[in-house]
């Protein structure tokens, strides 16, 4: 979630992929695994969910694939669910839901007028909305949109100073298709408020003379007032796929291994105080659809390496051929001090928490689902700093856990 400020009302926002930043990351604490699941029954099989706080309570925003929505209040006291409102009330079908919360208001975030992908959803940002078309053309709201050609399904992100990061540059020169289609981007561009809307001001290169085989980089910062980095999975033919760290200048800041087999992809996940003593690490998921590793990885700028801290057994994070990569999400989600990166379980009906511990990476604690996951993992902070978590299933129930 972000939130921006005006004289009048704060807005806050909530996504798929949590943090405008594309990080997978949630603020606060949880009380998981103890929390008592909520079951709220469903009017279809849903396939995105968004948490957002609702003054003292919660909210969640239900997608289905018909471009149908569904909005629930969560009391934060009694814990009892009633039905909400969302402006409008459907989006394109299949289309990922972005939500801007003013008071008691929930706005789904929508381009009128404008030819929007359905394959994402636009932005607002401190120059207005971003967006891109269907056939991956930027526009923005007010001004002009930046001649840059998106891929389609690209998730625009922002960085804390209101810089925006998309995947452009389609290609179809690294045959994998893993994400929904053929196409990867062949560059990330860096755009920045000004002018009266969005200007670019780099174009990141993939160092490998690959691709990078993802929905959206990530913005992160290494460390206390440091600048924030560009993280992203770079994939090369024969040699798989690594996770990379960039500049927004474009310069390559350090990279983790290749898997030096080909087609073999990594599933960035979220970057956040993993490390047994709170060191900043990178989580991702080597090879999520074949069993695969969960790896941490720690950035080293003097060697230009992100080096592996510590491995585990691996989860399916990912499935194959969705364009759902945030099935995770990463917080003190049970309040001890130390942060988990949840997961979907090996039969992907529950969701499994991990931890870098001095052992390694352990697997803490579980949480089972009603069926099989059919949505993305949301996750909310309320007004009291509380996390709470959700699913939904193929069965079409709703589980919140608060």
């Amino acid at each position: 979630m972000a939130s921006s400020m005006t004289k009048e009302t704060a807005t806050v926002y909530g996504y798929t992929y949590g943090q405008a930043s594309g990080n997978r990351v949630v603020e606060g604490r949880g009380r998981l695994p103890e929390a008592k699941p909520i079951d709220v029954s469903l009017g279809g099989t849903p396939t995105w969910v968004v948490g957002v706080p609702l003054e003292d309570d919660t909210a969640w925003v239900v997608a289905y694939g018909d471009g149908r929505v569904d909005t629930f209040r969560l009391d934060g006291e009694s814990g009892k669910v009633e039905p909400w409102l969302t402006s409008p009330d459907k989006l394109p079908p299949g289309a990922p839901p972005a939500v801007a919360v003013q008071g008691e208001r929930l706005d789904l975030i929508t381009a009128p007028g404008k030819r929007s992908s359905s394959l994402t959803h636009p932005i607002r940002g401190e120059a207005g909305l971003l967006g891109i078309t269907a056939g991956g053309k930027l526009f923005t709201e007010p001004g002009e949109g930046p001649r840059l050609s998106a891929l389609p399904d690209a998730r625009i992100v922002q960085s804390s100073s209101g810089a925006a990061a998309v995947l452009a540059a389609p290609t179809a020169r690294y045959d994998h298709g893993i994400l929904g289609d053929r196409l990867e981007a062949g560059e990330i561009g860096v755009l920045k408020p000004g002018g009266g809307g969005y200007r670019l001001t780099t174009e990141v290169q993939p160092e490998s003379g690959g691709v990078f085989e993802a929905l959206a980089p990530l913005w992160f910062r290494p460390g206390a007032g440091e600048d924030e980095l560009l993280a992203v999975t770079e994939s090369a033919e024969r040699r798989g796929s690594r996770i990379s760290v960039y500049s927004p200048d474009g310069g390559l800041v350090a990279a983790g291994p290749f898997i030096n087999a080909p087609q073999q992809w990594r599933h960035l996940i979220a970057a956040g105080p993993f490390g047994p003593d709170g060191q900043i690490e990178i989580a991702a998921m080597r090879t999520p659809h074949i069993g695969g590793t969960t790896e941490f990885y720690r950035l080293d700028r003097k060697s230009g390496e992100l080096e592996l801290a510590a491995t585990g057994p691996g989860y399916p994070s990912h499935t194959i051929y969705s364009r759902d990569l945030d099935a995770a999400r990463a917080g003190d989600l049970d309040g001890d001090g130390s942060w988990e990166l949840l997961v979907p379980n090996t039969a992907y009906n529950g969701l499994v928490a991990l931890r870098h511990t001095k052992n390694g990476v352990e697997k803490v604690w579980s949480l089972p689902a009603t069926n099989s996951l059919g949505t993305n993992i949301a996750a909310v902070t309320d007004s009291g700093g509380r996390i709470a978590v959700a699913v939904g299933t193929l069965d079409g129930n709703l589980r919140i856990w608060r």
